[in-house]
């Protein structure tokens, strides 16, 4: 690892120990820095016998040194608090972490409803949204993963006001060291609702296909279905002034059906959708409904059906 030796070791905890968890623990770990993960049930277990161990793009599994606890007491003070758990799991861990006295909270949690839930309980100054860059699986107790690249999707965080900080050049300094591309964004609110109007349709093509990325790869008609309400979604976000971010992801709204059908398949028969999509689609259901209710919230709040999307919810 490409870690600064003058740069301060910081003291790390990450709130969650599922694959994003793992990866962002182990890394940070084997950069240099104090990690803490906090661990429940059949994971906690798997953690406390084994250690936490990873395998990067089917490489050689490393055990890295990070200390396991199974719960967060108000005075134990970390220099950041990565919080790494889906949507359907925060609302419950919300007042436990608002009760802790840490100053910065990175929120590595897909969401299409804003910060508000998570500034009333930790408050505007503590909260940094974020996103992860990478994907995976946890097999026999070992997280399976790869690192989405800088162009793909670094990653993401930024103040909710889009001032820049010390604490968010910081981040990249840590992250960075780490190994993990990364990008500040100004308008994370728009990102986050961009992701989430991209990985609704990806889900739920999968769930539409009833399979996996290699069998949907291979269904013409949940392949066509999906890309028509990517374009929806986006076209959405576009239309109500949200914006879509980064700039980027408007390629998905500009190219024509055809090409899109044609380019999507490509990309669903490799392993890198298995790892980064397909696994989490198939293993986050709950979280996927989640989040794709509260989309289609946000579209009729500004008085757009979003019928394309819809359409794919029939499993």
């Amino acid at each position: 690892m490409n870690y600064t030796l003058n740069m301060k070791i910081k003291k790390i905890l990450i709130f969650g120990a599922g694959v994003i968890g793992s990866v962002y623990a182990g890394k940070l770990a084997l950069a240099g820095h104090r990690v803490s993960v906090l661990a429940r049930n059949k994971r906690l277990t798997e953690l406390q016998n084994n250690g936490l161990l990873l395998s990067e793009n089917g490489k050689k599994v490393v055990k890295t040194n990070v200390a396991i606890i199974s719960e967060l007491k108000i005075d134990d003070i970390y220099d950041y608090i990565f919080v790494t758990l889906r949507k359907d799991q925060l609302k419950d861990a919300l007042p436990l972490l608002g009760q802790n006295q840490s100053k910065n909270f990175v929120f590595m949690v897909n969401t299409a409803e804003g910060y508000s839930d998570w500034i009333g309980k930790i408050g505007f100054e503590r909260v940094i949204p974020a996103f992860p860059g990478a994907g995976g699986k946890v097999e026999n107790g070992i997280v399976y993963y790869s690192l989405t690249s800088r162009f793909v999707q670094p990653t993401t965080f930024g103040e909710i006001d889009g001032k820049a900080s010390s604490r968010i050049n910081e981040l990249v300094e840590i992250l960075q060291n780490a190994g993990f591309p990364t990008a500040i964004s100004k308008k994370m609110d728009s990102w986050q609702k961009s992701h989430v109007a991209m990985v609704c349709p990806l889900a739920y093509g999968i769930y539409f296909d009833g399979g996996n990325n290699y069998t949907f790869a291979k269904n013409k008609k949940a392949i066509i279905q999906m890309n028509k309400a990517l374009k929806e979604t986006f076209s959405f976000l576009k239309d109500s002034g949200i914006g879509v971010e980064p700039s980027k992801l408007n390629l998905i709204r500009l190219a024509p059906l055809f090409i899109l059908n044609f380019v999507i398949p490509l990309v669903f028969k490799t392993k890198w959708a298995e790892t980064v999509i397909s696994n989490h689609a198939l293993a986050a259901r709950a979280e996927m409904e989640m989040l794709f209710n509260d989309f289609i919230l946000l579209a009729k709040g500004k008085e757009y059906n979003l019928t394309e999307l819809k359409t794919l919810q029939t499993t």
